[in-house]
């Protein structure tokens, strides 16, 4: 396969052959990517970042759990955070104490001390996106009220009480947000309060863009692009176009073929990030703000990579875990009505000949494969209704939602 990579022109220099060295010592002491960078590691003189492979998903996901497992994880003060997977084999990153928020604030400032942060980022089963926020508010001077992610029977008691608490500021990924404006625009609530919207995650799709212009249009909107894995890649303000992103500057980001790869250049780093192949497709623009900085527009994922309910995971995984039930010999998995009032996810199985794909038997593959993932776990004890399982054998069907 012809490889490509473009960098932004006029863009932070490529990282030097020292810091590249400096970034493979550090792999050095992960085992899996001790055998993947053999060849380089341990060498003598300047290493050229074109000369590494593209690190992979699954990849990282070994490299990281079998550290962790081995103990690299003690005397560094890291913070574990999952991002997916399973069990037996998380997707997960170790972070410094810091999450680098002081790192991020320096060129990304959507809060200051005048601030009331309402932080409705989801804060359980080590998700980092909560803890990182409320870093962000300490360190800019503001109060907070950490809530974490509302239920949908908790919006009705408390969207008032927390304008009554004095919150300007919004935090949360854009499946909460969705939520709440839409319930805002049903019961004809008001957030005349909020002054300032910030969302992380991946990207902020049309739907949920139109919902802030309508509800809440005095609101400056700040995004902050990224996932568990990658850690915060970008950010971007008012003034930016709407999945423009700013990369920050220990975050140096690669096109290949489309693809973001990025490379983690913080001296303070501990996940060896080196060409990580996010799964999502860009290319590099000028941002409307006008700023001379390096500017990337998001522009989709690749075909694995799926988002739904505010969380990321790949088709493959999915897909591996449904054809280890025994009863299983294929599958699929969708994301029908992405970002709509009815967005759900399909899993499609096909079972051995001779079963019945009754309705107990699509329960018990939904219990087997939904329930391991780490993620989607999560998504079944929110929503059990948006996830289903369509199982067929031969012209016999049957479904669970």
């Amino acid at each position: 396969m012809t490889m490509q990579h473009f960098d932004h022109p006029g863009g932070p220099g490529r990282p030097t052959g020292p810091e590249v060295r400096a970034l493979l010592d550090r792999a050095a002491g992960f085992p899996e990517l001790a055998d993947k960078y053999q060849a380089l590691i341990g060498g003598q003189g300047a290493v050229e970042l074109d000369r590494l492979p593209p690190l992979s998903a699954d990849e990282l996901r070994g490299t990281v759990w079998s550290g962790i497992r081995a103990g690299l994880n003690r005397d560094r003060g890291a913070v574990l955070y999952l991002g997916g997977g399973t069990a037996e084999r998380p997707s997960a990153t170790l972070v410094p104490a810091g999450l680098f928020a002081a790192d991020i604030l320096r060129d990304w400032q959507p809060l200051g001390p005048q601030d009331v942060l309402l932080n409705l980022c989801r804060g359980t089963r080590l998700w980092p996106a909560h803890d990182l926020c409320n870093s962000l508010a300490m360190l800019s001077g503001s109060s907070t009220i950490p809530y974490g992610s509302p239920d949908g029977g908790d919006l009705a008691r408390w969207v008032d009480f927390f304008g009554q608490c004095g919150a300007n500021a919004l935090a949360a990924d854009t499946p909460t947000i969705r939520e709440l404006l839409r319930f805002c625009r049903l019961t004809g609530r008001g957030l005349g309060w909020l002054r300032t919207l910030i969302w992380i995650g991946s990207a902020l799709d049309g739907a949920v863009a139109e919902l802030i212009e309508e509800v809440v249009p005095q609101a400056d909107v700040w995004g902050l692009y990224g996932s568990v894995e990658s850690w915060a890649v970008a950010g971007n303000g008012p003034r930016c176009g709407r999945n423009v992103f700013h990369p920050l500057p220990h975050q140096y980001v690669e096109l290949l073929d489309g693809e973001l790869l990025v490379s983690t250049l913080h001296e303070r780093a501990i996940t060896p990030l080196l060409r990580y192949r996010t799964g999502d497709t860009g290319e590099f623009v000028h941002c409307p703000c006008g700023s001379d900085r390096p500017a990337l527009r998001l522009l989709g994922r690749l075909d694995d990579v799926l988002s739904f309910r505010g969380a990321r995971f790949s088709r493959s995984e999915l897909v591996a875990l449904a054809c280890a039930v025994e009863e299983v010999v294929a599958a699929d998995v969708l994301v029908l009505d992405a970002g709509l009032p009815t967005e759900r996810l399909q899993l499609r199985v096909s079972l051995s000949d001779g079963l019945l794909a009754d309705r107990y038997q699509v329960e018990w593959i939904k219990e087997c494969v939904l329930g391991r993932h780490l993620t989607l776990s999560r998504v079944l004890d929110e929503a059990q209704e948006a996830v289903e399982v369509v199982a067929q054998t031969g012209l016999r069907q049957a479904a669970a939602a």
